[in-house]
């Protein structure tokens, strides 16, 4: 059985390609209920919940997992780590999928960061500047970094969210006011983040290099053209000792070179 961290729509696609093309039986893992709805599929087996590295290694063990493919977000550095430790722990080979990211265009108002608690810094910086608003897209698992920042405390943010009863009470735990949220399932396209960020007033763009599967080049584009301040944080350097993927069709190469032996 081969096993699929898929926190991604692509991670998801990946493992359904998996299935079909190794006829093998897969087992797919997510940490939302939605995402288990989203990744049901013939012949894939589905477990919702997150997982720490003792779980992962009796996973390996119960379903007889021969191998791991971690596809979850690019941003999800310490997923990559827990998964990666536990298949060396259980001597199976590891796999990493990972969308490409979306190169950076030269603009004068791209700044790019380390990570969140750096992106709130320098968003209101900005935004104190002309005293004009902030606008999040950078999902809600990293929202309580933006909701506690004393550097944004003063100025007025809008997240941009998944729309799920538990992100949303989530945000109302983190006393995020629904006047600021915008609740509605990406990615989108050109005109929609455009007008997004136009109709909010937004002069200052938060967003992560999550590529084009991700949307990332449709809200640079936008937010270039209405000339905003854009603050992309940086993927997380997390090293992998295996084989990195991005594409279905480098998966079929590697599964070939292997003999189909895992």
């Amino acid at each position: 059985m081969i096993w699929v961290i898929a926190g991604t729509l692509d991670g998801r696609g990946l493992a359904v390609h998996i299935q079909e093309t190794t006829e093998q039986p897969v087992f797919v893992s997510v940490v939302s209920q939605y995402g288990a709805q989203l990744a049901v599929h013939k012949g894939i087996e589905v477990h919702t919940g997150r997982l720490d590295e003792a779980a992962m290694c009796e996973l390996i063990k119960d379903k007889g997992i021969s191998m791991l493919v971690d596809a979850s977000h690019p941003y999800a550095a310490i997923v990559t780590a827990t998964a990666q430790k536990a298949a060396n722990k259980m001597d199976i080979p590891f796999v990493r999928f990972e969308r490409k990211e979306v190169p950076l265009p030269t603009y004068d108002k791209l700044h790019i960061v380390e990570n969140e608690e750096d992106a709130a810094i320098v968003a209101a910086q900005l935004s104190k500047k002309s005293n004009s608003k902030v606008y999040l897209t950078t999902g809600s698992k990293t929202m309580h970094i933006f909701a506690k920042s004393e550097d944004l405390q003063d100025c007025e943010v809008w997240a941009r969210v998944l729309p799920t009863s538990e992100v949303l009470l989530m945000l109302e735990d983190l006393q995020v006011s629904p006047k600021y949220t915008v609740a509605v399932q990406g990615p989108f396209s050109y005109d929609m983040n455009k007008i997004m960020f136009h109709d909010t007033g937004a002069a200052v763009i938060v967003m992560k290099n999550s590529g084009l599967v991700g949307g990332a080049d449709t809200k640079l584009q936008a937010a270039i053209d209405l000339g905003l301040h854009i603050v992309v944080i940086d993927r997380p350097g997390v090293p992998i000792k295996g084989p990195v993927i991005s594409s279905k069709e480098e998966w079929n190469t590697l599964w070939e070179e292997s003999n189909g032996l895992c």
